[in-house]
């Protein structure tokens, strides 16, 4: 049932010098309006493997972030690092928008929508998801009886995690440019991995962001430099406040 909210107005007046009343209803449950998927996909809960089992997510709409990945936010740009490896559903391309969101039409899967989507209640923000750190689905669920993948997916970790790169720009943002590199050896072990797995092991490219997260090639101006690749060389540029070289 939908709660109303009575408000007195001065916008005009009823019957002898009482203001009009202005009645506005509250929700209680989803419309289907969409604006929270246009805020981004969800993150994916061990409870919504049985999802990837039917079928109805898989490697192409879906990505991984990996634990202390910078993330920058649509609209205000703000970065900040993800404390925890996450599952997600994919953005649309250039937008945060969930991929299954189809305008009008909504969520193209909202009898199957993840666990986190039929928490959330827009009207209600109070009323958040908690439990993230033990209720979030990783890639060693994901990848349980794959063990090349797991074997994959932590000497990956090992030769380039997020932490590792952090500190390696930390160093570098101190003067000491040996550090570069280091950083040079693990965007180019993290891109040639990509192209050699599609070859030998004929995963296809649309699973490397879920296998692998994000290209570094890509998530490296939140540390305030670019790539230019010239043949086989890998150049690193600093970026300025105005994300220019």
């Amino acid at each position: 049932m939908k709660k109303k909210l009575e408000i007195l107005t001065p916008q005009g007046f009823e019957k002898g010098d009482r203001p009009q009343k202005m009645v506005l209803e509250t929700r209680t449950a989803c419309i289907r309006c969409g604006n929270c998927c246009r805020g981004g996909g969800p993150v994916l809960l061990k409870g919504d493997l049985s999802i990837f089992m039917s079928g109805t997510l898989s490697h192409d709409n879906t990505c991984t972030v990996r634990a202390g990945e910078p993330i920058i936010t649509y609209g205000d740009n703000e970065i900040f690092e993800s404390p925890l490896e996450l599952i997600k559903i994919k953005g649309k391309e250039g937008s945060a928008e969930c991929i299954f969101h189809s305008g009008d039409k909504g969520c193209s899967i909202y009898e199957d929508r993840p666990s986190q989507c039929r928490a959330y209640k827009c009207w209600s923000p109070g009323d958040v998801l908690t439990g993230l750190e033990n209720e979030r689905l990783d890639r060693r669920e994901i990848f349980a009886s794959v063990d090349v993948l797991l074997d994959i997916i932590g000497k990956h970790e090992e030769k380039c995690s997020y932490q590792k790169i952090s500190a390696a720009f930390e160093k570098l943002a101190k003067g000491d440019e040996e550090t570069i590199e280091d950083i040079m050896d693990m965007l180019q072990y993290d891109t040639y991995i990509r192209p050699f797995l599609e070859e030998k092991l004929k995963i296809p490219a649309t699973a490397m962001d879920l296998i692998l997260g994000k290209p570094l090639i890509d998530t490296i101006n939140a540390f305030g430099f670019r790539i230019e690749i010239k043949g086989d060389e890998y150049i690193l540029l600093p970026i300025n406040e105005k994300g220019e070289e």
